[in-house]
């Protein structure tokens, strides 16, 4: 929001230097980001928080000045004529207003001006504007925008010759049809969008732009002055549909003052008649102008200055609230305080505190600690700690007591990120219909994408050392007939080496280091879980391992394929091993009981096992059938060597299995273990055809 000094001095008696004022309003919570001398003014910029509308306009920004240098506001004499109702009191209306939408418009106020010349502006209108980064265009635009930046109240003028039908509908659009704007472009329309219609089609976008089709232009001799207050929601949904914005919808969007309508519209029409020549015929037209009902917050003045902490008396809280425009009733020790109708911000006690700290200033306020007592008490009262968001915090310490870094990544990605993986990151994924910008336009169904950018962009920066980095987060995919599947997962990604530690040498990082954490991590979780080699779906893993909690599958694990890296921007070397699983599935698995065990009383029997399978044979199924064969007495089957070379047959493999056997209280007798080994290797043979070596 830009505003002039000259300006703001006719709502408000200023002797301050300018910088001065810029400093009180951004102590005060205003933020001014630029402050520029003009020909003699000077001009302010200020970033304006999407709660203030108020501040759209010199009118507002004079009422905040004021409030914060506690100098008296004024509405200057000749601005309160230009407001007043309109001579003779209401006539019948030549023009029939409907609002078929009243939820989309709670106010519509229309006047009608005849005779009007349209033609450039006056100097110092058109200079007031230009400086103010508007630019003139005739005389009866340029009093609508110079209004709504005096007051904030934005308005629209229509060729009145150019309607058709002799009423104005305000409504949603209707299916097929369009507008073409008053910049040319044809937009079609969808009816969540609110429009302004006359008798036959739609003449503008609601509070975002005027058609082209009933714009002033210099032929124009009879004006429909327009002034109303839309929903904010149904304004910035139609302006994010369009894709048009205007400094009308900024406001709207943000919310105008339903007071502040007919007022607004008046000063229009009597600035206009007088730089046109025209005059106002008939009275104004006010539709939906009930009395909004008034909002009373309850406060307490002692309390207040005890959450503050400020010694402000109740005096000097009552004259904070009264230069806010709040009207403040009630005894002593219980008010009732009415905000301004320009002031949607203040609904609750805790809004009207903000004010008075505001006010009496943020400088002034001495940082303390609170007391003990009433911190315990707030402790006390607090909820237990979700299970499974202690579980998660667990994870994350797990893993970075594994040496691995946490990355948080945005969930929205841009259509081109998600298709340079191809197929298997496009499959599923879900596009937003009116995205914030076309960077966010697509749900992630993958937490890879995020990890692969975070290590192209290290790379990019010449930080080569290894990648440990670990996300958990939310993914999306479609789910057909039923609405888009939300799922919370873990992502695990390693590459380069491991960077060198006093006295080792650098360790790689690949699928081995990984597949370690993975299975630490579930352990630790109590999860039995089976990792099954295979392609994966999709094939960005290769080779892939599929990961298996009971028969739903829990996640995947493998290499990412180089021409998946190569689309990401990231070199072959060093080679990238990823991994996740769905941490909603382990949060549903039933974790079997702890069960604890005395230590043994006597050392183990360890026995050596070394034997030829067909390469088909997997290790779990092997480990499964010696546990199963060596039971009770098998404490431990672990390998130790696999081989395959000249001394082994084609099609074969050699694993030798490391075997413990105790009893734990008692030694073992030899008879006893012989007869276990050997029922482990008729169960093999049976099993795998197994040949002892």
């Amino acid at each position: 929001m830009r505003f002039l000094l000259s300006w703001l001095k006719e709502f408000i008696e200023l002797s301050l230097h300018p910088s001065a004022i810029a400093e009180r309003l951004t102590m005060g919570g205003v933020e001014v980001t630029g402050l520029t001398q003009i020909e003699g003014d000077w001009l302010f910029e200020l970033e304006v928080t999407p709660n203030r509308p108020d501040l759209l306009s010199h009118l507002g920004i004079a009422r905040e000045t004021a409030a914060l240098l506690g100098r008296p506001f004024r509405f200057p004499r000749w601005l309160q004529r230009q407001m007043l109702p309109l001579e003779g009191g209401p006539q019948p209306p030549s023009l029939q207003i409907t609002l078929q939408d009243p939820e989309g418009c709670r106010r519509y106020c229309g006047l009608i001006l005849e005779g009007v010349t349209v033609k450039a502006g006056p100097p110092r209108l058109t200079e007031r504007l230009s400086r103010l980064g508007v630019r003139p265009i005739n005389n009866v635009v340029d009093v609508t925008n110079l209004c709504m930046l005096e007051v904030g109240q934005p308005l629209h003028a229509f060729d009145l010759d150019k309607l058709e039908g002799s009423a104005i509908q305000v409504r949603r659009a209707r299916p097929g049809e369009t507008l073409v704007t008053i910049d040319g472009v044809s937009h079609p329309l969808t009816p969540e969008m609110l429009v302004i219609a006359d008798g036959r089609r739609p003449i503008a976008l609601a509070g975002v732009m005027g058609g082209r089709e009933t714009e002033i232009t210099p032929a124009t001799r009879r004006i429909l002055l327009e002034s109303a207050w839309f929903d904010p929601i149904r304004i910035r949904r139609s302006s994010r549909l369009s894709r048009l914005g205007s400094e009308s919808s900024y406001r709207f969007e943000r919310g105008v003052d339903p007071a502040g309508v007919p007022a607004a519209a008046i000063r229009s029409a009597r600035w206009i008649a007088d730089l046109s020549g025209g005059n106002i015929s008939g009275g104004l037209i006010d539709v939906g102008g009930s009395e909004t009902p008034k909002v009373r917050i309850p406060l307490r003045p002692q309390r207040a200055a005890e959450v503050l902490g400020m010694p402000v008396t109740l005096s000097q809280q009552r004259r904070f609230l009264e230069q806010l425009g709040c009207r403040v009733a009630g005894t002593a020790t219980l008010w009732q305080v009415e905000p301004p109708s320009w002031r949607e911000d203040l609904r609750i006690p805790e809004d009207l505190y903000e004010e008075l700290v505001r006010l009496w200033g943020y400088e002034r306020c001495a940082p303390t600690l609170p007391p003990v007592a009433r911190t315990a008490v707030v402790l006390e009262g607090r909820p237990p700690e979700d299970p499974w968001m202690k579980r998660q915090r667990q994870i994350r310490q797990w893993l970075v007591a594994a040496g691995m870094q946490e990355i948080m990544t945005h969930s929205l990605l841009s259509p081109e990120d998600l298709a340079r993986g191809g197929s298997p990151f496009t499959k599923g994924a879900i596009s937003l219909e009116n995205p914030l910008s076309v960077d966010q336009g697509v749900l992630r169904n993958t937490l890879l994408v995020g990890a692969l950018q975070t290590v192209a962009r290290n790379l990019n920066r010449k930080a080569t050392e290894g990648f440990e980095l670990f996300e958990m987060g939310r993914i999306f995919s479609e789910d057909p007939g039923r609405r888009p599947k939300e799922t919370s997962a873990l992502a695990l990604l390693v590459a380069g080496e491991r960077a060198p530690a006093w006295g080792l040498r650098p360790a790689p990082l690949g699928l081995f280091h990984l597949k370690g954490i993975l299975e630490m991590l579930l352990q630790r979780l109590r999860v039995e879980s089976v990792m099954e080699a295979g392609s994966v779906s999709g094939g960005f893993l290769d080779p892939g391992i599929r990961l298996k909690l009971g028969k739903e599958p829990l996640g995947v694990l493998g290499w990412v394929d180089p021409k998946v890296l190569a689309a990401y921007e990231i070199p072959p070397e060093p080679a990238v091993a990823y991994a996740q699983i769905d941490l909603d599935l382990i949060r549903q698995a039933v974790t079997p009981p702890v069960r604890m065990q005395a230590l043994p009383k006597v050392p183990p029997v360890v026995r050596d096992l070394a034997i030829l399978v067909h390469e088909a044979a997997t290790h779990r199924e092997i480990v499964q059938a010696i546990e199963e064969a060596g039971a009770p007495l098998l404490k431990s089957a672990a390998l130790f060597d696999l081989y395959k070379g000249k001394q082994v047959p084609s099609g074969k493999k050699s694993m030798a299995f490391r075997l413990s056997y105790s009893a734990g209280d008692r030694t073992l007798t030899e008879e006893e273990i012989s007869a276990t080994h050997q029922r482990i290797v008729g169960a093999l043979q049976a099993a795998f055809q197994a040949v002892l070596r």
